[in-house]
C-alpha cells in the first residue's frame, strides 16, 4: 500500500498498517515537509508512474483534498483500513479508501462510504448511513438509522441523533446535539445544533 499525505492522520494510518502487518511502499506528499512519517518513505509528489499497481489511500483529514484527490489518483484504491482494536460488524459495510480508527465502532447493518475517516472512538449504530469523503471526528456518535451524507464533517463528541438526516457537505461543530434533519451545506452547532452563519470556534 501507499499513502498519499505525509501529515498527522498519515502517521496514524501508518501505524495501523504495522499493527496489521501490512506492508507500506511509501508515501506520496505533493509538499515539502517537514512531514510525520519517515523521510526514507517518501516517494515524492503523487506520479501514476510510481508503482502504479499498487493501492494508494488517501491519508488527509481535509474532505475537500480528499474528493478533489480522488479524481486525479490513477492507482487502484486501497481497502478500508480498520485498526485491530475497532469493531467493525460483519453485516456492516465500509468502503474503500476509508479508515477506522482505535475504539471506533461500525455496528449492524451500518454503511461507511469510500475515503470517510471514523475516528477514535466514534460509534456509527446500527441501520446508520455515513456517505463518502465524510470525517467522522473522536468520539462522534452517529444514532441508528440516521444518514450523513457525502463530505461531512462531524466535530469531536457530537451526536447526531437516531433517524436525523444530515445533508452532503454539512459542517457540524463539536459537542453539538443534532436533532432534527439539517439541509446540505448547513453550518449548525450548540445543544440542540442550529444553522450558524458564521464559522465554529476552532
Amino acid at each position: 500500500m501507499i499513502l498519499y499525505g505525509g501529515g498527522d492522520h498519515a502517521l496514524a494510518v501508518w501505524e495501523i498498517l504495522q499493527l496489521l502487518k501490512i506492508p507500506c511502499e511509501g508515501f506520496f506528499d505533493d509538499g515539502e515537509g517537514p512531514f510525520t512519517l519517515p523521510a526514507a518513505l517518501h516517494l515524492g509528489p503523487y506520479s501514476p508512474e510510481v508503482l502504479p499497481s499498487t493501492p494508494v489511500l488517501l491519508a488527509m483529514t481535509d474532505n475537500t483534498v480528499r474528493r478533489n484527490l480522488s479524481l486525479r489518483v490513477r492507482h487502484p484504491i486501497a481497502p478500508p483500513v480498520v485498526h485491530p482494536r475497532a469493531y467493525v460488524s460483519a453485516s456492516a459495510s465500509v468502503g474503500p479508501g476509508a479508515v477506522v480508527l482505535a475504539g471506533a465502532v461500525v455496528h449492524s447493518r451500518a454503511r461507511v462510504g469510500a475515503h470517510t475517516i471514523v475516528n477514535t472512538g466514534a460509534v456509527v449504530e446500527h441501520f446508520a448511513e455515513v456517505g463518502s469523503f465524510c470525517h467522522l471526528s473522536p468520539g462522534v456518535i452517529v444514532g441508528c438509522r440516521s444518514r450523513v451524507g457525502d463530505a461531512c464533517f462531524v466535530g469531536s463528541g457530537a451526536i447526531i441523533v437516531p433517524k436525523a438526516a444530515v445533508g452532503e457537505g454539512c459542517v457540524i461543530g463539536a459537542g453539538s446535539l443534532v436533532l432534527k434533519d439539517l439541509p446540505p451545506f448547513t453550518r449548525a452547532w450548540g445543544h440542540p445544533a442550529r444553522p450558524q452563519s458564521e464559522n465554529p470556534s476552532p
